[in-house]
């Protein structure tokens, strides 16, 4: 087969015919932004917005929140409307979605007459309530899945509400949803000279970040938004990349593993509007001084994840069976999510992990939990089926397929647990690994233009994932350790043919003289010259 035969049976091996959208990623692919916001509450927004004394912008305090109110900030500021205030919750007094003594606080101080949430808000039934009954014009963007009740707001934005999974929108994160908004209001506004393109880096940061499928819309908007970064960054993206040391082109992994992180950092530790000072800038210096301070508490975070994620460990049964569920009061709420990812990571097994606000006043016996799933299990609907055996047990809780967070009583925490396991139990998961290829290749096989293929692939992450290829019968030559002697570079022949394979943390005792492996062709560039290589995946 020809290279473009490869990757177009790829392709259509998991669910992809329309070869030219997914090549050539193009903004006039994205599904029409009025089917998620129609033009009458477009309307009813631009009405509120020019009237309202006071606009109150409500946001979560991760990546995904802290664009979106960058989005909508950096807009309202095109349009010439300064009568708005942001609001970020603080990860620890808070907690997520709308806090009714905070809204009350808010209020007091400085009545407000519109609010409007960012990536949060759709479980937020009473608080919602409550503002009505102020008198407050509420507008609400999520895109978490609702749970029975929707809130009472007055303009309901979701795309889990508007459309269906087969759709483009169906999976946008919470900044995508934003863009959509904008770019409603902008055409019914008519305003031509607001250029939406420069608000695409925040988008696809926020895209990357919160680990939604990167098809449909999400594939146009990260592909187009990583442009933006490329060739024109804000002062705040700019002043990330520098302190991040980077210096190559950006793609999607420089977004979830280095830049997301950094901006995750200050809601984790601290509080978020450390970020969105970040996001807003459009001086240098200042943007630099903003970064250096990410860049100190981002090392802090990775330091007390090593820490709790030690700690996990030795909590953990030798071989746990059904899901990880740990919880202990001097663990961190702030990082529990990362310590989970990287459990799930190490036993492919759902968890969740409970931490308190540590260093803050006491949470009234009120431990946060943060779950992370395997690709064989949806998260929220274990939560709404626990919810389902044993009501009141969580006092709120929410999330995505893959990812959680939710709230208990400290003292509830062993029954949290047993049913958590109890219905995992049931539900029977198998826990091995499962190791997975697209197609089967030889060496033969692999060239530059293979290669090339691949690259147009890009961006690669959860749903679009870099393809991966199975070689069989594979003999070793000879092997080397490399960097911290957890890494292995391996000369192998196939048919006749030499590569050199790379093996990142591997596994020395599964290296034989004969092998299969599972890996993908890469480019190693050196000395001005480019060497075909295979990235080793794995060895079965």
């Amino acid at each position: 087969m020809t290279p473009q035969e490869i990757i177009e049976k790829i392709l259509k091996s998991r669910g992809i015919r329309d070869f030219e959208r997914y090549f050539n990623p193009k903004p006039k692919y994205l599904e029409k932004s009025t089917n998620l916001v129609s033009i009458d509450q477009a309307r009813l927004i631009v009405e509120k917005l020019k009237q309202s004394r006071l606009i109150l912008l409500y946001s979560d305090y991760d990546v995904d929140g802290v664009t979106s109110s960058a989005v909508f900030s950096r807009f309202l500021n095109d349009v010439g409307i300064k009568n708005y205030k942001v609001v970020i919750p603080d990860r620890f007094k808070d907690g997520y979605g709308l806090n009714l003594e905070k809204i009350k606080k808010e209020f007091k101080s400085n009545p407000f007459d519109m609010l409007i949430t960012f990536d949060c808000g759709i479980g937020s039934v009473d608080e919602v309530e409550y503002l009505k009954q102020l008198g407050v014009f509420v507008v609400i963007t999520d895109h978490h899945l609702p749970q029975d009740k929707i809130p009472s707001a007055d303009i309901v934005i979701n795309p889990k509400l508007s459309s269906t999974e087969e759709k483009g929108d169906y999976h946008l994160c919470g900044c995508g949803v934003v863009f959509k908004l904008i770019h409603v209001l902008k055409v019914l506004w008519g305003l031509d000279s607001v250029d939406l393109k420069k608000y695409l880096e925040h988008v696809a940061i926020a895209t990357v970040a919160d680990i939604v499928p990167l098809i449909g819309d999400n594939r146009i908007l990260v592909k187009n938004g990583l442009e933006v970064i490329n060739e024109t960054p804000s002062e705040g993206v700019k002043a990330l990349i520098n302190v991040s040391g980077l210096k190559s082109a950006l793609n999607s992994y420089h977004i979830g593993f280095i830049i997301g992180p950094r901006i995750n950092a200050s809601g984790r530790l601290d509080i978020a509007d450390t970020s969105y000072y970040l996001l807003m800038q459009n001086c240098e210096d200042t943007a630099a001084k903003y970064a250096k301070i990410l860049e100190e508490i981002n090392q802090a975070r990775k330091k007390e994840c090593d820490e709790i994620f030690e700690e996990a460990l030795s909590l953990i049964p030798q071989i746990p069976k059904y899901g990880i569920c740990l919880y202990k009061s001097s663990w961190n709420k702030g990082v529990i999510g990362i310590v989970a990812s990287r459990l799930v990571e190490r036993f492919n097994l759902p968890t969740i992990i409970f931490g308190t606000s540590v260093g803050r006043k006491d949470d009234g016996g009120i431990i946060s939990g943060s779950g992370r799933s395997t690709d064989d299990l949806n998260l929220h609907e274990l939560l709404v089926e626990i919810d389902r055996q044993y009501p009141g047990l969580m006092i709120r809780y929410g999330g995505h397929v893959k990812a959680c967070g939710l709230s208990i009583y400290e003292e509830d925490f062993e029954v949290f647990v047993e049913a958590y396991t109890g219905i995992l139990q049931d539900l029977n998961i198998d826990n091995r690994k499962k190791i997975c290829y697209d197609m089967e290749l030889s060496f033969a096989d692999i060239n530059f233009e293979l290669i090339d293929y691949i690259k147009k692939m890009e961006p690669f992450g959860y749903g679009n994932e870099m393809p991966k290829f199975l070689f069989t019968n594979v003999e070793v030559i000879d092997f080397r350790k490399m960097g911290d002697g957890n890494h292995y570079s391996i000369n192998l022949r196939q048919d006749g043919r030499t590569i050199r394979g790379v093996w990142f943390n591997g596994d020395e005792q599964k290296i034989t003289d004969k092998l299969n492996i599972i890996g993908v062709p890469i480019i190693n560039e050196y000395n001005n010259n480019r060497y075909l290589q295979i990235r080793i995946r794995d060895i079965v």
